[in-house]
C-alpha cells in the first residue's frame, strides 16, 4: 500500500490515517497507455489536419509539432521528477503543498480540477459530435438509411449531447466505484487502447499513404451523394480554400500553429495524479511520461506527412473553411470520418472511428479517476471530510469520492451541452496555470525539501545546477 512516508514524525496527527489505502498495482505501461489516451492525440491530429491548413496561412505543420514537442518535453520530465520523488496521489497538490506552501498547493490543484471538470463536458460533446454521430453517418451512407442519417444529426443537437455525456459519465463512475477498481479500469483501458491505437492511428495513415487524391475525392463524392448531397461535393471543399494553402511559408504562422499539437504534448504526465498506485520502479516515471510524449510526437509528425501527401493542404484546408452544408452534410468530418471514406469498406470506416470514439469514451473515466484521486488527497490531509477518504476494502477505490467527481462531471455535461461556444481553448488556457505554479515548486523542491530531492532517483546536477 502506499505510504504517507514523506512527511514528518506524527503524521498520524496530521493525515486521516498513516496508509492511503490505496495499492501500488499501476505498471509503468499502463501508466504510459493512460497518459497518450488522455492527451488525447488523435484530437490533436484531428484539430492540426482541420484548424492548420485553413486558419495559420503559410505556416508548417512539421514545424508547428516540433516546436511544440521542444517547448513542452521539459514540463514532462519535471512531472516525472517530481513524481518519482513524492510517489503519492494527488500530483501538483502533493508536491506543490510541500515544496511551496499548502495554501498555494490547494489552489493550483483546485483550478486544476475546476478545469478538467470542464473537460469532462467538453468530452462528451466530442463523443457525439466526432464519434457516435460520424459512425452512424457511415452507415447511413452504406446501408442508405435516412433513419441512421436523423440519429447521426440528432446526436449533435444539444439534446443528444447531454444524453449521451450524462449516460458516459454514470457508466464511468459505475466502472471506477464498483468494477473491482483498478483492475478492471486497468483491463479496459487495455482494449480502448489497443482499438484506440490501431483504428485513430495507424489504419488512417496507412490507408491515406495507399491512396491517391483522386480516389479519395471521388469516394468522398460517393459517399455524399450516397446520404442525399449534391455531386462534385469535393470540388465545392477545394472551392472553400479560395487560395489560403497557396500562401507561401510564415514563420509567425507556424509558431502560432504551435497551439494545436500543444493540445496533446503538453499534457502526457496524467498518471502522475494517481502516482500512489504505480509499481515503482527506477524508470517507471521515465518510460511513462517523456517517453510517451515522443511516441505522441511522431504519431502527430507522420499523420501531418500522409494526409497532406494524399489529400493535400488545399483540401485539408477546405475541409476547414467550408461550411459543411454547402455539401450537404450536418456537420464536418474529421480526418478519421475522411480516411474511413476512402478505405471504400464500411467494416475498415467502422474500426478507424470506432478507435477515435474509445479514445473519447475512455477519457471520462480517467478523468474521473484522477479528479477522485485529487478529492481524495485533499480528506486525507483533512481539507474535506473524512468520508471522502475512505476506500472500498474490495475494490481498493475511494467510492465516495468517485461519487462527487460523477455529480460534478454531470453539471460540465450540462453547462457544455447548452454553451457549444465553450471550446477547448478556454479550458487549455486554465491547465496552464497550474503549470506555472508546478514550474516554481520544482525550482524550490531541491532547497524546501532537500533530503527528500537527494532521496529521489532524480538528485543529480548540471553545472552546479
Amino acid at each position: 500500500m502506499a505510504k504517507a512516508s514523506d512527511t514528518a514524525t506524527g503524521s498520524s496527527r496530521i493525515f486521516v490515517r498513516d496508509a492511503t489505502g490505496l495499492v501500488r498495482e499501476v505498471s509503468w505501461l499502463d501508466a504510459a497507455m493512460y497518459n497518450m489516451i488522455w492527451a488525447s492525440i488523435p484530437l490533436a491530429i484531428a484539430f492540426l489536419l482541420l484548424f492548420g491548413p485553413a486558419f495559420y496561412t503559410g505556416g508548417n505543420l512539421y514545424l508547428a509539432v516540433i516546436v511544440a514537442f521542444a517547448l513542452t518535453v521539459s514540463t514532462g520530465f519535471l512531472y516525472a521528477m517530481m513524481s518519482s520523488s513524492i510517489p503519492r496521489s494527488g500530483g501538483d497538490y502533493t508536491w506543490v503543498t510541500r515544496a511551496v506552501a499548502p495554501p498555494v498547493g490547494l489552489m493550483s490543484n483546485l483550478s486544476w480540477n475546476f478545469w478538467i471538470t470542464f473537460f469532462i463536458g467538453l468530452y462528451a460533446a466530442f463523443t457525439t459530435a466526432y464519434g457516435i454521430s460520424p459512425l452512424l453517418r457511415l452507415w447511413a451512407a452504406e446501408f442508405e438509411s435516412p433513419g441512421l442519417l436523423d440519429a447521426a444529426d440528432w446526436l449533435v443537437s444539444r439534446a443528444g449531447t447531454m444524453t449521451v455525456g450524462i449516460v458516459v459519465v454514470l457508466l464511468g463512475a459505475v466502472l471506477l466505484a464498483f468494477g473491482r477498481g483498478m483492475r478492471t479500469f486497468l483491463r479496459l483501458q487495455r482494449w480502448a487502447f489497443i482499438v484506440w491505437f490501431l483504428g485513430a492511428i495507424i489504419v488512417p495513415i496507412v490507408i491515406m499513404l495507399v491512396t491517391s487524391r483522386e480516389t479519395i475525392m471521388t469516394r468522398f463524392d460517393d459517399y455524399v451523394t450516397a446520404l442525399g448531397g449534391p455531386g462534385g461535393a469535393s470540388q465545392i471543399v477545394l472551392e472553400a480554400d479560395a487560395g489560403t494553402s497557396a500562401a507561401p511559408f510564415s514563420l509567425t504562422q507556424s509558431i502560432l500553429m504551435v497551439t494545436l499539437p500543444f493540445y496533446t504534448l503538453a499534457f502526457i504526465f496524467q498518471s502522475v495524479y494517481f502516482g500512489g498506485e504505480i509499481k515503482r520502479g527506477k524508470r517507471s516515471n521515465l518510460l511513462s511520461i517523456p517517453g510517451a510524449h515522443a511516441v505522441a510526437a511522431v504519431c502527430l509528425l507522420v499523420a501531418a506527412f500522409a494526409f497532406l501527401q494524399s489529400a493535400g493542404r488545399d483540401m485539408l484546408a477546405g475541409f476547414g473553411l467550408a461550411d459543411p452544408a454547402s455539401y450537404g452534410l450536418a456537420f464536418t468530418p474529421l480526418y478519421t470520418e475522411v480516411a474511413a471514406i476512402t478505405s471504400g469498406n464500411w467494416i475498415i470506416g467502422s474500426i478507424i472511428i470506432l478507435g477515435f470514439t474509445a479514445m473519447l469514451i475512455i477519457f471520462v473515466p480517467q478523468t474521473m479517476l484522477q479528479l477522485s484521486r485529487n478529492i481524495f488527497a485533499w480528506s486525507f490531509d483533512r481539507l474535506l471530510p473524512e468520508k471522502i477518504a475512505e476506500v472500498n476494502p474490495r475494490t481498493h477505490s475511494p467510492v465516495v469520492a468517485v461519487m462527487v467527481i460523477a455529480v460534478l462531471g454531470i453539471i460540465s455535461v450540462v453547462i457544455i451541452s447548452l454553451n457549444p461556444q465553450l471550446t477547448f481553448l478556454v479550458g487549455l488556457f486554465g491547465l496552464a496555470l497550474t503549470y506555472l505554479t508546478v514550474a516554481v515548486a520544482g525550482i524550490m523542491f531541491p532547497y524546501r525539501k532537500p533530503e527528500v530531492f537527494e532521496a529521489s532517483p532524480y538528485n543529480r546536477r548540471i553545472g552546479g545546477v
